[in-house]
């Protein structure tokens, strides 16, 4: 996959203390970036699926007892 360059400013102590984490985990600094990028695009995606889906309840329910009847497990 072919990567597109971007550019984000931090400032010096930032960019060190990122820079010297990646160097801990044995990663490089963009590696380190674009993980963490992905990662909380990832959780805000589910959290905003979730509230989604929270706004989108009615309260119905199927109890256990009837999806297994429903099923043929009763």
């Amino acid at each position: 996959m072919a990567m597109t360059p971007s550019a984000i400013r931090f400032e010096p102590e930032e960019k060190s203390w990122i820079a010297a984490f990646a160097e801990m985990n044995g990663t490089t600094f963009s590696a380190q970036v674009r993980q963490w990028t992905l990662e909380r695009l990832e959780d805000e995606m589910d959290a905003r699926d979730l509230q989604m889906a929270i706004d989108e309840d009615d309260g119905s329910r199927t109890s256990w007892q009837d999806a297994k009847r429903d099923l043929g497990l009763a």
